[in-house]
């Protein structure tokens, strides 16, 4: 007969035992885990091999009734199944959730904390501050217990603070699927075949990365809680350190947030002793979304600026020959060179990918941005198609980021939305950095931004519009949506891409920001009025495009929420102009629109926490503006069907079923 760990591993394989006591498989198990074990790690000394006692009730008869035999066959594999751990748990079932966040049995979980099932399976009883720095060191985790020896071998050099394997498959397999920018950060083939090594070997991913997956992972799947928006009375949405009001409030922290906490120790951990730089920096990256997405403005500010600076050193914003002319004791990056094409453009991605966060996140505040675009010479990404098939593409047939015409011009084989969309934050940078320095520009006789002024003229009364470089970006503006390709214009028609819709969003976006400032609102003579308006709609337009479709709005990413509330605010600013001058229809026009982008913005909220925060910004400025009875919205607002990846029929690897997911906004 098999022994009972041989029978356990059926879900790989079927591994028939031999005669022998213990048998061939188990014995070479024990070998190759006590060869390979951690220093510390504690195995037993003999190799686990057990069977089934045979009673004499069951050897008296040979013959025994089939069905009798088959009951207890039936009733065997049962006990034995490992079909828990690989599937996710219904939303509905917190002691199913429990059991698979703790490896347990689910019959035993209800001895558990209440708290347990937002918490990973080492931390029930630990805190953040307390985990050990995620290098991959792996250490043995005494909280995860395996009911087969073999496993358990594999758990006792678990990094101790994640989820168990099937889960974390779980959360990365929702993460790839799921998140606009995971296939571009991680090579998804080459970061899967990596999860599979065992947790010594240097090439299984940073701690850091998967940590931060796990927490960004955890915003697609009903498989864990959510994290709780603060709802006290003195909690404000203006305010950039919430975390204050969810301790007065006794919310604890989520799984989610857990998991941020530990990637935060293990990036620490890996600094400090200068290992896995690079992953560090995805790993960064994942996290400034995470705050951003959270609405957690001040860890979003420091966090997307940290993993900006951090690339430097590593050379990512660079690409020869545009290194430094001067003679210097640091090598251009820390980095060794990147052995793959794959290797070099997941470099190349991670970069954009921060810079794009750091700047998008930087139009919703008036704070100096961490690098200069003077010191970006990178190359543009490639295509998806060829990043994924590891293709060389040559410099000659690509773009350099500070090429004069970068903007403007798109090559015919080297442009597809993601590349358009880093180009559109280039352009928000660009409008960023003018409103920011225009001043101290104009003090310093900047030609591009002086003008003839009337000697009484205080500067701080001078129009910006009148300069030549905001002429010059308002004509780059109103060019660079028509340069697209004609197969790049539309973003909702066909299959939608999330990249190309930020892209296209990001043009009246940086017009209101422009434009706003100096706008007049009622006189029908000022021209940033009417741009203002016309973007504002724009936007509005876009958003009932893609609403017109069964797309779910979280996947579009953390930038439309953005622009979204952009656009309301000014469009309330219109309305309060109908209302003065008693125009009922234009009033009651505005406000329906208004309300549209308000039921847009708290529907998505329900599952991403900054466009909740969105919609209660939104709230209070229609208040503020217009008066308490124009901020009820007129509108039924149904939420987003609730997020269960076990409710759609398309399975996805390993046996895992997934379903409509969906995202997140931004500040």
């Amino acid at each position: 007969q098999a022994c009972h760990q041989c029978r356990r591993r059926k879900l790989s394989s079927l591994v028939h035992s031999d005669a022998k006591r213990p048998c061939s498989t188990c014995a070479r198990s024990h070998s190759y885990a006590v060869a390979h074990a951690p220093e510390g790690a504690e195995l037993p000394e003999h190799p686990v091999c057990t069977f089934d006692e045979v009673s004499d009730a069951d050897s008296s008869d040979p013959f025994d009734n089939p069905k009798s035999r088959f009951e207890r066959l039936e009733n065997r594999i049962s006990k034995y199944s490992f079909s828990a751990l690989h599937k996710p748990c219904l939303p509905g079932s917190p002691d199913e959730l429990e059991a698979l966040l703790r490896d347990k049995d689910p019959a035993s979980a209800s001895a558990a904390p209440p708290h347990a099932p937002s918490m990973p399976p080492s931390t029930t009883h630990t805190s953040a501050n307390s985990a050990s720095p995620g290098t991959n060191d792996a250490t043995p985790s005494s909280s995860i217990h395996s009911p087969d020896p073999g496993l358990g071998m594999l758990y006792n050099t678990w990094p101790k603070n994640l989820p168990e394997p099937t889960f974390l498959r779980h959360l990365v397999d929702a993460f790839f699927t799921y998140h606009p920018d995971a296939n571009r950060l991680f090579h998804q083939s080459t970061f899967l075949s990596t999860l599979t090594l065992p947790p010594t070997h240097p090439r299984f991913p940073a701690t850091s990365v998967l940590h931060a997956i796990c927490a960004v992972g955890s915003m697609y799947t009903a498989a864990v809680p959510r994290p709780v928006n603060p709802s006290s009375p003195e909690f404000s949405p203006y305010d950039i350190f919430p975390d204050k009001y969810k301790a007065n409030e006794g919310i604890p922290d989520s799984f989610s947030e857990i998991q941020a906490k530990y990637a935060r120790v293990a990036l620490d951990g890996a600094m400090d002793v200068t290992k896995e730089l690079f992953q560090n920096v995805q790993a960064l990256i994942l996290l400034s979304w995470w705050y951003w997405c959270n609405a957690k403005w001040a860890e979003a500010f420091l966090t997307t600026s940290h993993a900006l600076r951090y690339s430097l050193p590593c050379g990512l914003n660079v690409c020869p020959p545009f290194n430094t002319i001067a003679e210097t004791l640091r090598p251009p990056s820390l980095l060794p060179l990147a052995k793959t094409v794959i290797e070099d453009e997941t470099r190349r991605n991670a970069f954009w990918i921060g810079y794009a966060y750091e700047r998008i996140h930087g139009t919703g505040n008036g704070w100096a941005m961490a690098l200069d675009d003077y010191d970006v010479s990178q190359l543009l990404p490639v295509r998806h198609d060829q990043f994924e098939q590891g293709l060389l593409v040559l410099p000659e047939e690509r773009q350099w980021s500070h090429e004069n015409d970068v903007l403007l011009v798109h090559s015919g084989n080297q442009v597809d939305g993601f590349i358009l969309y880093i180009k559109s934050t280039i352009l928000l940078s660009k409008v960023k950095n003018f409103n920011l320095r225009f001043r101290s520009r104009f003090f310093t006789g900047d030609p591009n931004v002086i003008f003839p002024v009337p000697p009484d003229v205080a500067s701080e009364t001078v129009d910006p519009r009148d300069s030549p470089a905001f002429r010059q970006l308002d004509q780059t503006l109103a060019v660079f949506k028509s340069s697209f390709p004609p197969h790049l214009r539309n973003p909702t028609r066909d299959k939608i891409d999330p990249h190309l819709f930020a892209a296209t969003n990001a043009i009246p976006y940086a017009e209101m920001l422009m434009h706003e400032p100096h706008a007049v609102v009622g006189n029908n003579s000022c021209v940033s009025s009417c741009k203002i308006l016309t973007a504002a709609r724009t936007i509005l337009d876009m958003l009932y495009s893609v609403c017109s479709t069964s797309y779910d709005l979280r996947l579009l990413g953390l930038f439309p929420m953005m622009c979204w509330f952009m656009s309301g605010r000014v469009l309330t600013r219109f309305m309060r102009a109908a209302i003065d001058i008693h125009n009922d229809e234009l009033c009651t026009t505005l406000r329906n629109e208004i309300d549209y982008i308000q039921m847009s913005l708290f529907r998505v909220g329900d599952h991403v926490p900054m466009a909740h925060r969105y919609g209660n910004m939104l709230h209070d400025f229609i208040e503020q503006t217009c008066g308490e009875i124009y901020a009820t919205t007129t509108m039924p607002l149904q939420s987003q069907p609730q997020l269960d990846f076990m409710s759609m029929t398309d399975a996805m690897p390993d046996g895992i079923i997934y379903g409509s997911s969906q995202v997140v906004p931004t500040m």
